[in-house]
């Protein structure tokens, strides 16, 4: 392309300085041309040059050539036709001057960064303008190089770096062995581990099941090659307890220790009697051996030594005794609701059991049922109480009497003074229905109003 520019130009100037009105002739001047452009730059126009600014020229009317250059900038030449009394403005844009730089290393493939970003592997070419540079050689196995060079013109240049290796070896062990190994929190497999490395500094991890984990930094020098073992240190010995259902208390060697879930740490080497003890649940006894550096685990599933009774009592507010210890009342299921809500006795021993319901208006006033409870076995019972529930007045005789009211409607009740008695009774008999409260003491029935 230089080849081609050199023979062009003075072609190009030649023609031009045959022009009429060239730069050489001597016409008055009949335009002004007023060039503008980057610092430092120089004019020519056939055989002169201008290179102080401003720029401010004086030319007969005609067709000229100028070459624009500028330090730092490729020539530029620009073809301009001036009339008779113009006033022509040439602002000057340059084009930066680039020069061809080979970046070569031995050996190649070496990564060249300039600033924060990655322009490739040598070897390369760069085509950079004029000034100063610098940059980095990474490659792995080799040390890095920082490199720094000029551009002072269009010449080309090449950079030819010669790489240090900066490999060493080196080989991991510990005891015991077959530990996990991570280089920089990468897992490289289990010790003994032997391989190369870059020169420089690595964080070691190494994990053993029952030892504690082990972190140090390993310094490689360039060319060495490092044997190096690591010792782990032993975990404490150590049993996880749970039982199903938690709470139990653990005794070990009879020495208590908690309640399930619970961890048992600082053992050391020896075989173990664990205990379980739940109230309302059968005595769970393991033996386990501890190792040195080892925690265990176990679980016991413990069974329970005792039954469980499920009362479905009617209706509410019946008084309910387990082997004469009160346990509550009956209670409805709902505000409206007639049935009542299963009463669940848990942790029941085996064996017989007296059931006592008993309400001041029942009849009887207490009954007692037995019920046989055996381990691990659910006994369910419905118990329906006969309780006086409503009191009547007959219109004819003011008779009042106290009993249970079963149905209702409109023109009739349906009514009885004691178990077993179920009567219907017109509500135009009866001068008025008083329903009881639960709660509420109960009155002696009468046979007669006086």
């Amino acid at each position: 392309m230089k080849r081609m520019m050199n023979f062009f130009l003075p072609a190009v100037l030649a023609a031009a300085l045959s022009l009429p009105g060239g730069c050489g002739k001597k016409e008055p001047p009949g335009a002004v041309v007023n060039i503008t452009g980057p610092e430092g730059l120089s004019v020519g126009c056939g055989k002169q040059a201008f290179t102080k600014p401003p720029f401010e020229l004086k030319m007969p009317p005609g067709s000229y050539l100028f070459k624009f250059t500028a330090p730092g900038y490729a020539p530029k030449w620009q073809s301009v036709v001036l009339k008779d009394q113009e006033h022509r403005r040439i602002a000057v844009e340059l084009e930066p001057a680039l020069t061809s730089v080979l970046v070569a290393t031995r050996p190649a493939g070496a990564e060249l960064v300039m600033g924060s970003r990655v322009v490739g592997a040598t070897p390369l070419v760069l085509e950079l303008p004029l000034g100063s540079f610098s940059g980095q050689l990474r490659m792995p196995g080799y040390s890095e190089r920082a490199i720094d060079w000029r551009v002072d013109d269009e010449r080309p240049r090449q950079i030819m770096v010669n790489l240090d290796a900066n490999i060493a070896k080196a080989t991991i062990s510990s005891i015991p062995e077959q530990a996990q190994l991570f280089i920089d929190d990468r897992p490289v497999g289990a010790t003994p581990y032997s391989g190369e490395f870059n020169e420089g500094k690595y964080r070691i991890r190494l994990e053993a099941p029952g030892f504690l984990p082990l972190e140090q930094v390993l310094t490689l020098n360039r060319g060495e090659e490092l044997p190096k073992t690591y010792k782990l240190t032993p975990k404490p010995g150590g049993i996880d307890i749970t039982s199903e259902p938690a709470g139990a208390e653990i005794f070990v060697n009879d020495v208590k220790q908690g309640v399930t879930p619970c961890t048992v740490m600082n053992l050391t080497p020896a075989v173990y009697r664990i205990r379980a003890v739940k109230q309302g649940y059968d005595v769970g006894e393991k033996t386990i051996q501890i190792a040195a550096g080892f925690s265990d685990s176990i679980r016991f599933k413990l069974v329970k030594s005792t039954g469980a009774i499920i009362l479905n009592v009617q209706p509410a507010g019946i008084h309910i005794s387990l082997d004469g210890k009160p346990y509550g009342k009956s209670v409805a299921e709902s505000e409206n609701s007639t049935g009542t809500k299963p009463i669940l006795i848990d942790s029941v021993a085996p064996g017989r059991h007296v059931v006592t319901v008993s309400h001041p208006r029942a009849m009887p006033s207490s009954r007692d049922y037995v019920l046989e409870v055996q381990k691990e076995k659910v006994v369910n019972r419905k118990i329906d109480v006969w309780v006086a529930n409503c009191e009547i007045k007959f219109k004819d005789t003011g008779r009042v009497e106290i009993g249970a009211l079963f149905e209702e409607s409109e023109k009739a009740i349906f009514f009885g003074t004691e178990p077993g008695v179920r009567v219907e009774i017109g509500r135009d008999k009866l001068e008025w229905v008083r329903k009881l409260k639960i709660d509420e003491p109960a009155g002696k029935p009468e046979s007669s109003e006086k």
